[in-house]
């Protein structure tokens, strides 16, 4: 491995052919999730991979994984500055259909573009969206990056340095829900993608959300959405599980 690792870096240095630069990659990615709107006037349908590397000899497979990485990348940027991660990953496995679907290199060009003015919109919607105080726009993206951990009020509450009561009112006040309400609702739209998106049994999805039981799991995700986790899967077409529980 070590072999081929340093001929491929030889013929790089030979052609001159370097990756971009981490920074200015990073750099690109957090101007999309700070809903950055002068990319759009950017030309992000050009047909180029300056910088790319070569995963495929193939060139409509190395677009594709190139496409998909970026979409990737992406997605996880603006989940981590407090894009809601249900509408991102929608909105990231929407995009990397269309990708998939493309036959030739010639009719992937406009995906980049696509990606970066969907995501660039979104960020851009959140960040601007009126009526968020800046504790509870904290709060929610506190939930947002532990939705995988027990959470309690009190626990939103300290990462924001406020009473847990002033914080409860707050967030109802700005929310229309209560703070309790908010992470059982969150909770159960990631159960929803897991539904949807893997072969997860419902009793591994309550454990990984730390639901307090799996029919607690189970009454709050019919409350939501009026049917059983299992239920939602089959009707929603969601990735059959063999091992699937009766709930």
């Amino acid at each position: 491995m070590n072999k081929e690792l340093q001929k491929l870096l030889l013929a790089q240095q030979e052609e001159q052919s370097y990756h971009l630069p981490m920074e200015a990659e990073y750099s690109f990615y957090r101007r999309i999730a700070n809903g950055d709107m002068e990319l759009l006037k950017l030309n992000m349908n050009a047909d180029t991979m300056e910088g790319m590397g070569k995963l495929s000899s193939s060139p409509l497979q190395n677009k594709k994984y190139h496409l998909v990485i970026l979409t990737a990348m992406i997605t996880r940027f603006c989940i981590e500055a407090g894009l809601d991660p249900e509408q991102a990953y929608t909105l990231s496995d929407m995009h990397i259909r269309k990708i998939d679907a493309c036959l030739t290199p010639e009719q992937l060009n406009p995906r980049k573009g696509a990606v970066v003015k969907d995501f660039v919109l979104a960020m851009h919607e959140l960040h601007n969206s009126p009526g968020l105080s800046y504790h509870v726009m904290q709060a929610v993206s506190y939930i947002n990056n532990h939705i995988t951990e027990p959470i309690r009020v009190s626990d939103v509450a300290d990462a924001v340095k406020l009473h847990p009561d002033y914080m409860t009112r707050l967030f109802k006040k700005d929310m229309n829900c209560s703070l309790s309400q908010y992470i059982i609702k969150e909770k159960c739209r990631m159960a929803r993608y897991m539904l949807l998106n893997s072969q997860v049994s419902c009793t591994e999805i309550s454990s990984f959300l730390y639901f307090a039981s799996c029919s607690h799991f189970v009454n709050c995700f019919k409350k939501e959405y009026g049917l059983t986790p299992n239920a939602y899967r089959k009707q929603m077409g969601g990735l059959s599980n063999e091992r699937s529980d009766a709930f």
